[in-house]
């Protein structure tokens, strides 16, 4: 990795206010002390050892991970059809009396002070409370796309129109008992907007990433801030953006920003901008890369934790080349695991 991301982060210092856990003097543990969980679709969760340490139980299908001090939860849908969550591997239902008998699959989990916030279309749930969504009928949330601060919630995705007019990102907040709807702004109407992850910071600060027509952004309290690309792509799809922000978190006062980039040749690659500057990402493997990219960002004291994925060509035996792929997960500039085979969703520092 480049030495503009080393240097940040050496050259400053404080604390990170977490998006998923109160931020009331956050106790931080020295890295030695640290536990990093890997989650898969399928509610397996393994250490940084690629150790399986975890099968949560009745779980048709996991969808997010977070952490607050020694405890982690995990949302996703029940195969007992009920809605609630996984704490430290553990089923907690929530005793809601909803309206209409919907399946349930909470599709993002956030925590602050002892309220659990989760989103289980259409409403937002904190504890055994429902909020809902105004005016959610197009609305698809975005992988990472719950996030709270100080005991305020945010959720974003995307307003789809269909043949009517380009889609929008937007952001959800609460306001009087519910959940209103901010349209993120765009260059123009002719194109897409796409919302895809969200960090809240502060209170009343927000960081949702994605992108607009074709090029990556962020939008810092709702402000539109367009990133710069170094690659000049050949990729003639209008619909096909050629650079995409996947997740965003803020350390120490800088903005980060992961997600991929299309290179000249079409290919993806992992990519991580600083404060708008982009940096290309690399594991320094001698195989050809096919594709590349950067999915997930922790803060975590003075640390910076990335999840990425690689795919890379090897010669078989009879002289032809296949793919394989390899997940990391890096601390800083340095990859700290690998993984091959496994179906991941996201990750969390305990």
């Amino acid at each position: 990795m480049r030495h503009l991301f080393s240097y940040i982060l050496l050259a400053t210092c404080g604390l990170v206010l977490f998006s998923s856990c109160h931020d009331d003097e956050p106790t931080v543990k020295r890295r030695g002390e640290r536990q990093v969980y890997v989650l898969t679709y399928e509610g397996h969760i393994y250490d940084l050892m690629g150790d399986r340490i975890m099968e949560l139980p009745d779980c048709e299908y996991a969808s997010e991970i977070i952490s607050d001090g020694d405890d982690y939860f995990v949302s996703g849908k029940s195969t007992k059809d009920k809605v609630g969550y996984w704490k430290n591997g553990k089923w907690n239902t929530l005793h809601i009396d909803f309206i209409d008998n919907v399946s349930h699959e909470t599709q993002g989990i956030a925590k602050w002070d002892y309220y659990i916030y989760l989103y289980d279309y259409p409403y937002i749930l904190k504890n055994s409370g429902i909020f809902p969504l105004d005016s959610c009928e197009n609305f698809s949330p975005s992988g990472q796309c719950i996030a709270v601060s100080n005991g305020k919630c945010y959720l974003a995705g995307m307003e789809y129109h269909g043949d009517e007019a380009k889609n929008d990102a937007v952001l959800y907040y609460e306001h009087k008992g519910r959940y209103a709807k901010a349209i993120l702004p765009k260059p123009s109407a002719d194109v897409n907007g796409h919302a895809t992850c969200i960090y809240a910071y502060d209170t009343d600060h927000t960081i949702v990433g994605g992108h607009v027509g074709r090029e990556p952004c962020i939008w810092v309290d709702k402000e539109l801030q367009v990133l710069p690309r170094i690659f000049s792509s050949s990729m003639y799809d209008e619909d096909v953006p050629l650079a995409h922000v996947s997740s965003v978190a803020r350390l120490n006062g800088h903005i980060y920003a992961a997600g991929f980039e299309t290179d000249a040749e079409g290919h993806d690659r992992a990519m991580l901008w600083v404060d708008g500057v982009p940096q290309l990402i690399q594991s320094g493997r001698q195989e050809k890369v096919t594709w590349s990219m950067a999915e997930e960002l922790i803060a975590y004291g003075d640390d910076l934790y990335m999840l990425t994925f690689e795919s890379y060509e090897y010669k078989l035996q009879n002289g032809e080349t296949d793919t394989k792929l390899d997940i990391f997960i890096w601390m800083n500039d340095r990859i700290i695991a690998k993984y091959n085979g496994i179906d991941i969703v996201n990750f969390t520092v305990v």
